[in-house]
């Protein structure tokens, strides 16, 4: 009895064992994959820039040469010796001013030998005008004495043009330019005496494409830049557009006008012209946010903290931003929507889809 006893208290024994093994076996693979059970990813960090507007433009390209609103050369109206030259060489003078002095002593002599026929001759007259009124003297008398004075007033008139001619004068506002002439000199009516020039405004031909002419118009804007001043753009309008098309080249000429107020350009210089036919306002992105597959053209966007791809259709590309021509207003809903974020940064590693926590950049900071 005592045996069957022990062999039973034995049984009890592994059993209990047994089963406590069992639940700690159990327990153990419970708590391993409570361990190794998957965890959600944190959303990955990206930085994002907004949606800009900007200005681009149709252009057309051409090359062009510069001169003054006005430039003449200036030669005597008659021989004679130079008497004065009053003038420096750079000079800015004023419409009237004396430039260049003849010796005009027999002109002088002229004019006060009309002025005292003149004198007599009006005296003449109007004694003969008195007695006509009085019934003293006869018409042809009268008649004489008018003819008389005004002859006299001709004559006058010549001697003062003789004299004027002379000297030489600025026509209008400018700067003069260089000269070869001395005191004492000859000259004749082809001596060339200085250039004067008007700089207050600079005029460029130049030439474009007979295929712009539909879209040629007064007051179209010109951007001007010259080798001489690298890096400075020169505001322009167009003036002037030729009524013909030239049948050598099949160009059509232009002029532009450039304000010169501080003088930095003068006549003969060669510039390069931007002709501006359209301008538009289109939204644009980071040339780096842009992916290509195919013949797609693609970007990620950032809409509740969610990735997303967008197809897009691009235009012209200018410092390191695209134009966007479709495809990011899509993006966009609502008549409070925000400018549609482009992300910037680990492109190869996000997905459409995919939680992300995005970092504004500004626009400045994105090369």
């Amino acid at each position: 009895m005592r045996m069957v006893k022990t062999a039973l208290a034995a049984l009890v024994v592994l059993g209990a064992g047994y089963g406590g093994l069992y639940l700690t076996e159990r327990m153990l693979a419970a708590t391993g994959e409570a361990m190794i059970a998957p965890s959600a990813p944190a959303p990955m960090r990206v930085d994002t820039v907004p949606v800009t507007m900007a200005t681009f433009n149709e252009t057309v390209r051409a090359v062009g040469t510069t001169r003054a609103i006005r430039a003449i050369e200036l030669t005597p109206k008659t021989a004679g010796r130079v008497a004065r030259i009053a003038f420096t060489p750079g000079m800015q003078v004023a419409a009237g001013d004396l430039l260049l002095q003849l010796d005009d002593r027999a002109e002088q002599a002229d004019l006060k030998s009309a002025e005292a026929t003149l004198a007599e001759a009006r005296t003449a007259f109007e004694r003969q005008e008195r007695l006509n009124r009085a019934g003293s003297a006869s018409d042809a008398a009268y008649q004489t004495a008018r003819a008389a004075l005004l002859r006299a007033e001709a004559a006058h008139d010549l001697a003062q043009v003789a004299l004027e001619d002379r000297s030489v004068t600025a026509p209008f506002d400018g700067i003069v330019g260089l000269t070869d002439l001395a005191e004492g000199q000859l000259v004749d009516t082809a001596t060339r005496v200085t250039t004067l020039d008007d700089l207050s405004v600079i005029e460029v031909a130049f030439r474009v494409p007979e295929t712009i002419l539909p879209h040629l118009r007064p007051g179209q804007r010109v951007e001007m830049t010259s080798p001489a001043w690298p890096g400075r753009v020169f505001a322009a309008h167009v003036t002037g557009i030729d009524t013909r098309v030239d049948i050598e080249t099949r160009s059509v000429a232009l002029r532009a006008q450039i304000a010169n107020d501080d003088r930095a350009l003068a006549g003969g210089m060669f510039m390069q012209a931007e002709l501006i036919l359209q301008e538009r306002q289109r939204p644009t992105i980071p040339e780096r946010a842009l992916s290509v597959d195919g013949a797609r053209e693609m970007v990620m966007l950032v809409e509740d903290g969610i990735a997303r791809q967008v197809e897009i259709a691009t235009g012209q590309t200018r410092n390191g931003m695209v134009e966007v021509l479709s495809g990011i207003e899509t993006a966009q809903s609502g008549p409070d929507a925000q400018p549609a974020q482009i992300i910037v940064s680990n492109l190869q590693r996000v997905r459409a889809g995919m939680a992300v926590e995005a970092t504004p950049l500004a626009a400045s900071r994105v090369e």
